[in-house]
């Protein structure tokens, strides 16, 4: 497919939602009524800490929504901390496995992170200094693969998760509606023992396209080996 922008090869597989054009940094979705270009957003690095490795920029839908459920819900608390600014519900674009939609998927929506945040793909102009190693013994084992999990006999966890700069984008805009709900009944289960009692309503009246800063690091095993580079979430690995 070419950009319609400038007329170049957009970037994107088989099983892509969302196709990228690494040169005027736009995003182009496939719908009914023929392939949409549209701005997506990068986030900067915001961490405090060293940043060991290749930076890499993984896909997320930043979901605007309307909750209806009980006071004391996770959901409202989490709002309540972010007022007078909107809480939002962040779904997981790069990857199709259910694991990783939840997990990261619920530990950004409760981190609620402040993000800088610029049109258009701009991490290739955002890169930290990275250290020179970070330890061969802890790099080793094998990479899972972006979309199945599935692990190459051989490959090094340290070699990467298989793609370049930016992650593909697996879930569309449509699914990411969807998946919102799976989101948000993830984080109420970290509260609630029965979600068969759980009585809301939401309702998606916006979402917005995010890249968010990332290395691939084993020591973040909960987080499916990615160290999100904001400061929200310095202390998993300090």
């Amino acid at each position: 497919m070419i950009c319609d922008n400038c007329g170049l090869g957009l970037q994107g597989g088989d099983d892509a939602a969302v196709f990228l054009c690494l040169n005027c940094g736009t995003a182009h979705e496939p719908l009914e009524e023929g392939l949409v270009s549209f701005s997506p957003i990068t986030a900067a690095i915001t961490t405090d800490l060293a940043v060991a490795g290749v930076t890499h920029y993984l896909a997320v839908w930043r979901l605007a929504v309307s909750v209806t459920g009980a006071a004391d819900s996770a959901w409202e608390r989490i709002r309540r901390a972010t007022a007078p600014n909107p809480a939002y519900l962040y779904v997981p674009a790069f990857s199709l496995m259910r694991a990783v939609v939840q997990r990261l998927g619920v530990s950004v929506t409760e981190a609620q992170p402040d993000l800088e945040l610029a049109p258009g793909l701009r991490g290739l102009t955002d890169q930290r200094p990275a250290l020179a190693e970070v330890g061969a013994a802890a790099l080793l084992g094998a990479a899972p693969d972006h979309i199945t999990g599935a692990r190459a006999p051989g490959a090094a966890v340290g070699a990467g998760p298989g793609f370049g700069t930016y992650s593909p984008v697996v879930v569309s805009r449509r699914d990411a509606h969807t998946l919102g709900h799976f989101v948000y009944l993830a984080v109420e289960s970290h509260e609630a023992r029965d979600l068969h009692s759980i009585d809301y309503g939401l309702e998606t009246i916006g979402e917005e396209l995010l890249f968010i800063p990332a290395v691939w690091d084993p020591r973040c095993i909960h987080e499916y080996n990615w160290r999100l580079l904001l400061r929200e979430f310095d202390g998993l690995v300090a």
